[in-house]
């Protein structure tokens, strides 16, 4: 009995198929009992966003519906946060919008809840992916409440300080210890006018920071032009590369860490200064003076231009200081799209420069982006993928001068959530995900690729 047995074991098994490989589609990485999902395949609509590991490089639009915030996860873990977004202004004083409808979780007039609160709780989960608790790289691309926080009277003062509110910027050196601190203006804040002149969420700002420079030890300094080692990851074990493109009108030449000087001499204004002199045509514009840099991860690369714009009805052409760093900055595959894609900015001839397959547009009211700027990229980038924070479909509400037809929103890949590029394979590959910005989930409602690097 027991070598019947033994016989009719021998013959199942011979006459059973062998094992297949594993399918390179299946998302499995091979390696028999130890195998796991690879990070791409894993990723599934409904569920949490499974967490970065090392070797992938994240960039994190998070979606506070006040304005611009990026975390970049690099492949090391070496993380790097660009702006802080937490505005207080709730109609645009040029009337074009009146944010109604927004899908903010921050309205001054109804809520406590700030912009750079739903930050900080959105950078520590992606913290608790790395185990790295530090902001290692904080930059302030420029002083609009959009990009560093805002200011109102009742807001709290900071535990540390009564000299600060908490909001924005300060509100994040706050709340994580920061390597290294990097803006436009830092130490002097005297340009293009004397700190005196800045408005107060700009005052409150510097007082923040000089507070964590003097107490905190807080290592800070003013964004390099032209550098490509003021931002740097941990360690060189991954081909990254972060390449300082413009600030204040110095833009790199894309020589060595060679500048040239764009804007005009202080000196040589004509027009009366500070502002609120007199006339300022002839002034470098706050947005205009952005930080702006490149990001590299082998052959991937990401635009990040703050709040770029050109000026079309300008008589100095130093002024269209977008399609200077455009060109100098060259072709990416992510760009996020200049100041929230208002009018003046992604024009066409820097869409072309950076051709990029996906833009990304952080917008927070409902002009963003205007009907004119979303056309222009779909007509000179017709195979482009456009991802918007928060998307205004339809008409617009009375008083805007604007509205999205259904055959443009159609062309708009994906909206409403933090939009996630994850970037995988050394730099060859990556997704786009949207995930859901209520309740701090995290769950992914869309992924878009893969795409292939050039």
């Amino acid at each position: 009995m027991q070598r019947l047995i033994i016989l009719v074991a021998g013959i199942l098994l011979t006459s059973m198929p062998a094992c297949a490989p594993a399918d390179k589609g299946t998302g499995t990485t091979g390696t028999g009992d130890t195998e796991k999902p690879a990070i791409g395949s894993a990723i599934k609509v409904g569920e949490v966003i499974p967490a970065w590991e090392e070797g992938v490089m994240d960039l994190h639009f998070i979606n506070s519906t006040t304005g611009e915030s990026v975390f970049v996860i690099m492949p090391d873990g070496t993380q790097l946060l660009i702006d802080a977004a937490s505005s207080t202004v709730a109609t645009n004083s040029n009337k074009n919008t009146t944010n109604t409808g927004i899908r903010s979780r921050w309205d001054p007039t109804k809520t406590n809840t700030r912009g750079s609160q739903i930050i900080a709780e959105y950078i520590r989960k992606c913290m608790a992916w790395t185990g790295n608790s530090q902001i290692d790289y904080f930059v302030t691309t420029h002083y609009d409440n959009d990009h560093i926080g805002g200011y109102t009277t009742s807001l709290p003062f900071s535990s540390n300080s009564d000299t600060y509110r908490l909001i924005g910027a300060a509100e994040i050196l706050d709340e994580f210890k920061v390597g290294k601190f990097m803006d436009r203006g830092y130490p002097d804040y005297n340009y293009p006018h004397a700190t005196k002149y800045y408005k107060d969420n700009v005052q409150n700002y510097i007082k923040a920071v000089k507070w964590h420079v003097a107490n905190k030890g807080l290592k800070a300094e003013i964004f390099q032009s032209g550098s490509n080692t003021q931002i740097a990851p941990k360690t060189d074990k991954y081909k990254v590369k972060i390449q300082n493109i413009s600030v204040n009108g110095e833009i790199w030449t894309g020589v060595g860490t060679e500048t040239r000087h764009t804007f005009p001499e202080l000196k040589d204004i004509e027009a009366a200064n500070p502002p609120e002199a007199g006339n300022t045509e002839n002034c470098p514009p706050e947005n205009a003076c952005s930080c702006v840099m490149k990001i590299s991860y082998g052959n991937f690369d990401y635009w990040a231009g703050g709040d770029l714009q050109y000026n079309g009805k300008s008589y100095f052409p130093w002024k269209n200081i977008e399609l200077a760093c455009a060109q100098v900055g060259g072709k990416v595959e992510v760009m996020k799209a200049n100041h929230h894609g208002v009018t003046n900015t992604n024009q066409a001839e820097a869409l072309k420069a950076h051709e990029p397959q996906n833009i990304v547009v952080c917008s927070w009211v409902d002009c963003h982006p205007r009907t004119k700027v979303l056309n222009e990229m779909i007509t000179t980038l017709p195979d482009v993928d456009l991802h918007i924070t928060n998307f205004w479909k339809g008409e617009r509400p009375e008083g805007v001068d604007d509205k999205v037809t259904d055959e443009e929103a159609a062309r708009v890949k994906s909206y409403d959530g933090h939009i996630v590029v994850r970037v995988t394979d050394e730099g060859r590959t990556y997704r786009i995900l949207t995930l859901e910005d209520v309740k701090g989930t995290m769950k992914v409602k869309k992924v878009v690729g893969p795409y292939k690097s050039r």
